[in-house]
Order: structure tokens, then C-alpha cells, then sequence
């Protein structure tokens, strides 16, 4: 049979034989998954064999330790980004209507080639958003995000620091940036994804001042253009509403003024009104972008590349924010600093942040006693360096960690890196049409559109389009156009490659999603009429279209689907 038949008849002879009860307890979850897998499933992306031997000789507190210690790279992973490809294709074309005596065309292309921008300055980017000078196909100026796009996955199945990774997912989260907003938010996504690595186990007042700074942050809400008279709103109310105090600080139906608010009086408001957005935003007049832009008569940006702060633009009156005075005339930057400064240390984001980060390594609904002691340790350590990491550590040797059972589903992004780790496969040149798939499910990787990030509750991912997109990543993810490399799973399975019966057990002892292995594949091959004795296709293709179907029925299991 063909691949597409053997998928359907495995997938339709599993549904049955579980509905018939025949193989309910082969593909059940009743066993518990060992402390240290379900420990690694939470704060990396997926347990492997090496992983849970490594963490089991450490002990937890070492293991967290030596994690929170690891630099972003390595030079294994220096060596894989050396070495991956990305196909970039795009037809001839021609941009601009009028004859001004330049060429305005360039040819088409379609080739692999190397990533080229991971470690750029920004003047080197700077090029990729000229539109009057640099005559380009837009997939030429979209190629960093593209790259980071491409990077990601070989960094989160291959990174011997795979909690930083988890993390830097979950602030690219918390803070997100669609990659493809505008060509100067594409450009320079790699300098932002720089900053969610650099700062994902750091400091949160740090993080937030580059965050704020960063190109592609101030094109993605407007901020490079904002200007006293009137300010643009559009970050200054990302800022408080997702950044840092949340929406469920935002008191505005609840008092008429800021003097109401409690803690106006001393300073510290305990939530935000409208009026405090709009003071907000007037800090952060005149943060903009070196790109030679127009200033005022006679006067450009200087073309750097970088962030620029133009004093002429900002709103220099004074303010208050959250019951502080803000003086007037306070010097360049101060006012926006001062704003990072006072959300930073505020109780509010203490405890808004850590509920987030407490639900993205444990459950949907934190204890509040937990999310009370993260946030505790959150504002003792806000000037310490590694004052994110101090936050995990409180979390991670927690007694309700060890305690909580796995019921947290895989978010889709999860699900296939999980897989990949699971499965040994190597992610040489993953292509984008990883990032195509994922959206079958939901899930855009740098590409999600709101500013509010993806969804971290499983119930957002439960819904029958997220499952359906999820199954077809379970059976067809392992393909080589994805990952880049073509996989000899002959010598993977060694010698439970001799027969479809050995090789099935084998997939489901290595996901460990199976209560019963040999029940399953007895179960399974004799609903698809099969012996467990009849040798493996000889033909690689059909080998091949017989493991991709094993992964996927081994990952599409209740305790391989939850942590």
C-alpha cells in the first residue's frame, strides 16, 4: 500500500481498536511518566533517553544549575547554523513606475544558500528597508526573519541549553513581535530574537529597556514615529497591558481618577487607568530609528541602523504615571526610563509576569501561594542579573512542582520539537515549510499577528482544527524536505528493524506514550491485518512511509501529548 493508504488504515484501525476496547489499555495513559521525565518535559522540549540518564546522575538541583549557567551557544551549535541551508525562490521582477534612468529590476533566484544575517549589526540590515536605493524581491528583505524563522527549530531539538530555549520562546511570547509586520520589523527580527536569548534567564528591567529600544519593536507598534502633540499609543498600551502589569491591573471602569487608585497617593498605583497610557506614551516621545529620516528643516536621523533618540520630538511637560511626578524637563530619555523603571520594581508586574511564567512551565491555573512566592522572589532579586533565573528556580524546587501531575497539553510548536528530540532525528536545513505546517494548527511561529502572543492554555489548543493540524504534523513532520536531511532509520532500529512487529514496539518504547508496547503492536497489526513477523519493505521510500506512520501514532498518545 501507499503512504497515504497506510496512514489512513493505521489511523482509522487505532481509533477503532481503541473504540472497541481491544487496545484501550496498550494506548492508555494510567501509567505516570517518571518525576524526571515529566521535570525535563516542563523545562525542556522533551525528555530524551541521553536527557533523563544525564538528570537522573545530576539530581534536579544540579541539573537547574548548570542550565541556568549555559550560554545561549555552543560551538556544537555555532557548528549546526554554520552548516544549515534555507531555499530562498522568487521570479524576476521590477519595482517603481517612473523612468528615472535607473535599474530598477533585479533577476529571479532559486537556490540554498547559507544563513547569512544571525550576526549582523544593524547597519548592515539597514539596506533591506530602502526601497528608494536597494531595488530587491521583498523575500531578499524578509530573509533575517526568515532565517531566525528556519534557526529556531534546529536550536530547540539541538541546544544542549534548552531551558534558556523554552524561555526564549515564552518572552517572544510575552512580548511579541509579528516578524512579518513591515520590512523593518523583518530585517531586524534577528537583532530582536538576539535580545529574547541574551536576557531569557536574565534580568526583567534589562530586558524590557532593550526590548523597548529594539527596531523591531518600534516599527511594530508605532513607537519610532511617536511624537509630543499628539504621542501614538499603540506601545504605551502594550507596554502596560501585556508587558508588564497585565489587563488585570487596568482599573479604569473601577475609578473616576488617578487619585482614587489605591497607592496613587504613595507613588504606586496598584493598576493603570486610560490616563496613565496616555502619560505613558508621551515618555516615550522621540525614542525613533537612525535611518536618515527627516527631523525637522534641515536636519536627518543619522543613518546608523540603531536606536535613536531625537529630543526635539519628545514631549518634554511633566507627567504622572501611576500617582509619580514626573518633573519637567528631565533630560534625554529620562522620562521613558523612569517609566521602565517604576513597572519594573511594581508588585503588579511582579506578580502578572510570574502567573505567566508559572503556567507556562507547571499548569493552566498556578497555585496562587506559588505564583505568591515567584513573585516574591521576583521584586527581592529585581537588580540582580539572573533575577528571571532566581524566579525558575523558586518555581522548579517548589513542592507543588513535583506534585502537579502532567496534564498540560503540548502547544503545537511544543508537540513537533518534542518529536524531533524524541525521535533522534536531526534538523540539518529545516524549511519554512515547517513554519506553513504549524499553521495548519494555529500556531505562527513569529508570525502570530496580535500583539498578545499565543495562547498558553490548553484548552486554546484542544479545538478540533489545532488536533487535526497536529496529526497531520505527527505523521508527516519526519519528512526530508522538512528537516533537511535524509534519516537512516535502519540503523536507528538496528535490530528491532527486522519485522513491522519489532519495529512498532520499538517506536513506542522510545516515546514512552505506551502503556502496553507489544499490546499495541499486536493490536494495531492485527487490525491492519498485518503478521508481526513479516520482514520490513526493503524499498527505503516504503521504510520510510512505515516509521513516519510508527512516530506519529507513538507521539499522537495522551502522555506524550501532556506534561
Amino acid at each position: 500500500m501507499d503512504r497515504r493508504q497506510f496512514n489512513t488504515y493505521a489511523l482509522s484501525a487505532l481509533v477503532a481498536s481503541v473504540a472497541a476496547g481491544n487496545a484501550g489499555a496498550a494506548f492508555g495513559s494510567s501509567g505516570a511518566l517518571s518525576p524526571s521525565s515529566k521535570t525535563l518535559n516542563r523545562l525542556t522540549f522533551g525528555a530524551t533517553e541521553q536527557s533523563i540518564a544525564e538528570f537522573e546522575a545530576m539530581g534536579k538541583k544540579q541539573w537547574l544549575a548548570e542550565q541556568l549557567s549555559l550560554p545561549a551557544l555552543d560551538a556544537d551549535m555555532v557548528k549546526r547554523l554554520a552548516n544549515a541551508r534555507l531555499h530562498i525562490e522568487y521570479e524576476a521582477g521590477y519595482e517603481g513606475f517612473e523612468n528615472d534612468g535607473e535599474d530598477r529590476s533585479w533577476p529571479g533566484r532559486n537556490e540554498v544558500i547559507p544563513y547569512q544575517y544571525l550576526d549582523v549589526d544593524g547597519a548592515a540590515l539597514l539596506r533591506l528597508t530602502d526601497f528608494d536605493t536597494t531595488f530587491i524581491d521583498w523575500e531578499e528583505r524578509v530573509r533575517p526573519s526568515r532565517e531566525v524563522q528556519s534557526s529556531v527549530f534546529i536550536r530547540s531539538v539541538h541546544a544542549k541549553a534548552q531551558l534558556r530555549e523554552v524561555m526564549t520562546q515564552f518572552w517572544h511570547d510575552h512580548v511579541n513581535v509579528n516578524s512579518q509586520s513591515n520590512e523593518v520589523t523583518a530585517a531586524y527580527f534577528v537583532q530582536y530574537d538576539a535580545v529574547m536569548r541574551a536576557n531569557s534567564l536574565g534580568n526583567f528591567r534589562k530586558m524590557l529597556g532593550e526590548v523597548t529600544r529594539s527596531p523591531a519593536m518600534l516599527f511594530y507598534l508605532n513607537n519610532e514615529a511617536s511624537q509630543a502633540s499628539p504621542a501614538n499609543e499603540n506601545f504605551a498600551r502594550e507596554l502596560l497591558e501585556l508587558h508588564t502589569l497585565g489587563a488585570p491591573n487596568y482599573v479604569n471602569g473601577q475609578y473616576a481618577s488617578w487619585a482614587e487608585v489605591p497607592g496613587a497617593d504613595e507613588g504606586m498605583a496598584q493598576g493603570y487607568l486610560d490616563e496613565d497610557v496616555y502619560e505613558v506614551a508621551r515618555a516615550f516621545t522621540g525614542w525613533t530609528f537612525g535611518d536618515g529620516r527627516y527631523l525637522a528643516e534641515g536636519r536627518n536621523a543619522p543613518v546608523t541602523g540603531a536606536f535613536y533618540y531625537e529630543d526635539s520630538w519628545h514631549d518634554p511637560y511633566q507627567k504622572r504615571i501611576l500617582g509619580a511626578e514626573f518633573p519637567p524637563n528631565s533630560g534625554p530619555m529620562a522620562d521613558g526610563e523612569k517609566v521602565l523603571d517604576l513597572l519594573a520594581a511594581h508588585p503588579g508586574t511582579a506578580h502578572y509576569v510570574c502567573e505567566k511564567i508559572c503556567r507556562r512551565l507547571l499548569m493552566d491555573n498556578p497555585p496562587k501561594e506559588l505564583v505568591s512566592a515567584a513573585a516574591q522572589t521576583f521584586l527581592a532579586h529585581r537588580d540582580a542579573p539572573d533575577q528571571i533565573g532566581k524566579v525558575i528556580e523558586t518555581i522548579v524546587m517548589s513542592e507543588t512542582f513535583e506534585a502537579v501531575p502532567a496534564r498540560k497539553l503540548k502547544r503545537p510548536f511544543e508537540f513537533l520539537i518534542s518529536l524531533y528530540r524524541t525521535a533522534g532525528i536531526q534538523l540539518v536545513s529545516p524549511s519554512y515549510d515547517l513554519v506553513y505546517v504549524l499553521g495548519n494548527t494555529g500556531w505562527s511561529q513569529h508570525e502570530f499577528r496580535p500583539p498578545t502572543g499565543h495562547s498558553d492554555l490548553s484548552e486554546d489548543w484542544a479545538n478540533t482544527s489545532a488536533l487535526k493540524g497536529t496529526v497531520d504534523l505527527a505523521l508527516f513532520a519526519i519528512a526530508e524536505n522538512f528537516t533537511g536531511v535524509n534519516t537512516d532509520y535502519r540503523a536507528l532500529m538496528g535490530e528491532a528493524g527486522k519485522n513491522w512487529g519489532s519495529a512498532l514496539i520499538f517506536w513506542f518504547e522510545r516515546f514512552k506514550g505506551v502503556d502496553d508496547p507489544k499490546g499495541a503492536s499486536v493490536a494495531l497489526l492485527d487490525a491492519l491485518d498485518i503478521s508481526p513477523d513479516m520482514p520490513l519493505p526493503e524499498d527505503d521510500d516504503e521504510l520510510d512511509w512505515l516509521v513516519n506512520a510508527a512516530i506519529g501514532l507513538s507521539a499522537l498518545t495522551p502522555k506524550f501529548m501532556f506534561r
